[in-house]
Parts: structure tokens; sequence; C-alpha cells
């Protein structure tokens, strides 16, 4: 049975493709082809979000402080999202103005460990990369690459050679890139540019005539 678009399932059946395999009916399913995509379709996915700046994983966050202050240069604590995969940037702070560290902190009464945003600043508004499980919320050219890396990662449990997953893994690098373009675009459309003198000249002009 064809899975079904925007499933897991058919977001596996790509990379299965990929591989000259049959395709997978359910994630349930007990043989080799199906254990190995359990085992790594979330770490491909994950990593494939981390490559770039996917636009439909975009999110936004102010976390609040934690208690507990940091001993570095940077001593305010802000404990991340749970899906928070990659911190892209602080508003109005430098790279070199924050960090990003593995700590544990208190939640209820019960310490727990998570990713911690340090900096100087107490109420950062934080752009990060989160993590999108539903395959139906991926960006056509995400599900793309991610077929291609989740097949590169089960390629030796499918009996492929390493060549052949590492020529996966090409593929799948060309594809960002080639994504990357588009995104840029995109973003570029987004954010009308600023007026130049000339043109708010001849704008000028233009009225004037009417």
């Amino acid at each position: 049975m064809t899975a079904l678009g925007g499933s897991e399932e058919y977001a596996a059946n790509l990379a299965m493709g990929h591989l000259g395999q049959r395709e997978i009916a359910t994630l349930t399913d007990n043989n080799t082809r199906t254990r190995a995509v359990r085992q790594f379709f979330a770490i491909a996915r994950d990593a494939t979000l981390r490559l770039k700046w996917w636009n439909f994983a975009t999110a936004w966050v102010t976390p609040a402080a934690d208690a507990t202050a940091s001993t570095g240069t940077l001593t305010i604590r802000h404990p991340l999202p749970a899906d928070c995969i990659r911190v892209r940037f602080v508003e109005g702070a430098h790279d070199d103005s924050r960090a990003i560290e593995s700590a544990a902190i208190t939640v209820g009464g019960v310490p727990v460990e998570a990713s911690i945003l340090v900096t100087s600043m107490a109420a950062p508004n934080v752009c990060y990369t989160r993590r999108v499980e539903a395959p139906r919320l991926w960006d056509v050219l995400f599900l793309e690459q991610f077929g291609y890396e989740l097949a590169a990662c089960c390629a030796r449990k499918c009996g492929k050679s390493a060549a052949y997953a590492s020529n996966l893994r090409a593929i799948a690098a060309e594809k960002l890139r080639i994504a990357g373009g588009i995104d840029s675009k995109e973003k570029a459309r987004e954010t009308p540019r600023p007026e130049t003198g000339w043109a708010a000249a001849r704008r000028g002009r233009t009225r004037a005539y009417r």
C-alpha cells in the first residue's frame, strides 16, 4: 500500500526510492529497512533542519531568565524552548555577546537538562529554528533534501556501500545549495528595499506631471 503524502511513511519512502528498496506501508513494520528508518528518521530530520534557515521552521521567543546566574562573563541564563534546534540570531545582539550551553535548570522543583542561551540581555528576542515533526508542514524542498539525507543514513543497513551513501549526501548538499538560493529570494521579496534619492526624485517628477 502506498503511503499518503504528508505522512512519515511518505517521507520515509522517498529515502527507500533512492535506495532501490520496496516501499514501507507503516513504520511499525518489522523488517530491516523499516527498523533502519525508525533508527535514523529523527536524527536525519533534525540534522537537515540545522543546516540552513528554513523559512517554514522559523520561530521567535523571548525566554524568561533563570533564577541561577552563569559564572562566566555572560551572566543571564535563558532556558530555550524544547523544540529549539538552532538559535539563528538574537535581535540587537552581536554573536560574541551570547553563547549556548547545556545545563541543568529547575522546572517545578525538578532538575532537568536544557539548552541555555547565556547573554547580558534581560529580555532577549530570539529567532530560532524549531523542530517541526509533522511532514505535512514541511517545505517541499526540505522534504526532498530530507529524503536524500535519510537514505544516506539508512544506506549501510539496507546493504549499500559507504560510497553509495556518500553520493547521496553529495546530492543532498547540492539540493541544499539550491534551496538556500530560493529562500534568499523569498526573503528579499518579503523585505522592501529602501527607496533611493533618485527613485524618490523620479516619483516626484512623475506626480508633478499629473
